[in-house]
């Protein structure tokens, strides 16, 4: 029973900071994609005097995806019967050309400064609507959902270690006895503590797998949830994950008890 107490103390900091890591992952995958999905909505509106071709927009705007050449036909038509022929056709030879304008990110508020003075600096543009209040409010939530779960995650991994820590020196003085034996019998440090070694890689793969098996049912359990705020589930690869998790749970771990060892070396007397 104290055996296995001993190895709950280091597979729950180890699981909380994995959950924790895989979270930030998910996380991230998540606002990417509803920011992908923003930009794809995200038009500006340019005003020109004459017709462009979308090299002309390339040349100014590096994100720029693609622009549509609005029909003013609706409009038009709308004003037949208001006005005689010959003026709905003057008005629509002096009609300005409008494009929808989409980009492949959705910028900044500073980039999208300068992307409107850029397109204003075309020749023959002379209005460019950028919306910029309603984005503004947009990516402004986005930054804040990537803060808050950044310092989620970075507050959860330093609990995690810090716990992961005092269990190591509760196995360290554990195995205080056996090791004082082995240093008196000329043992290296590896060999001293290649027991705790083997005991961290242990529960790192367990608290891996547990992980893991949470994350595999997880798109089905929120993507529900997500979808009725507006968000998607996005993939989860969790074979690759799974691979990133232990590799980042063993270093963790190997590091921790090799610090500890080199920390407590002097007050054992190893």
């Amino acid at each position: 029973m104290r055996s296995l107490k001993n190895h709950f103390g280091v597979i729950l900091p180890l699981f909380v900071l994995l959950f924790a890591i895989e979270f930030s992952v998910v996380a991230g995958k998540i606002l990417s994609d509803y920011e992908s999905s923003m930009s794809d909505e995200y038009n500006i509106i340019a005003v020109s005097q004459k017709e462009l071709s979308d090299e002309v927009f390339k040349s100014r705007i590096p994100s720029f995806k693609n622009a549509i050449l609005l029909d003013a036909k609706p409009v038009l038509d709308r004003l037949k019967g208001q006005m005689s022929d010959k003026n709905l056709k003057e008005l629509e030879n002096s009609l300005p050309k409008f494009y929808s304008i989409k980009l492949n990110i959705l910028p900044s508020p500073t980039f999208m400064a300068k992307i409107e003075r850029d397109l204003l600096g075309i020749e023959g543009v002379s209005k460019v609507e950028t919306f910029a209040k309603t984005h503004d409010k947009v990516y402004r939530m986005l930054v804040l959902f990537k803060a808050v779960a950044q310092g989620f995650t970075a507050l959860i991994a330093l609990m995690g270690i810090t716990l992961i820590f005092k269990q190591m020196r509760i196995w360290l003085y554990e195995h205080r006895r056996r090791i004082e034996v082995m240093s008196d019998l000329g043992a290296s440090f590896w060999l001293k503590a290649s027991r705790l070694y083997k005991l961290a890689i242990g529960d790192s793969i367990v608290a891996t797998a547990l992980v893991c098996v949470i994350y595999i049912f997880a798109p089905s359990l929120l993507s529900s949830v997500l979808f009725s705020v507006g968000f998607s589930m996005p993939s989860i690869d969790i074979v690759k994950d799974a691979v990133i998790l232990l590799a980042a749970s063993v270093g963790i771990s190997i590091i921790t008890v090799s610090v500890v060892m080199l920390a407590s070396k002097a007050s054992y007397d190893f």
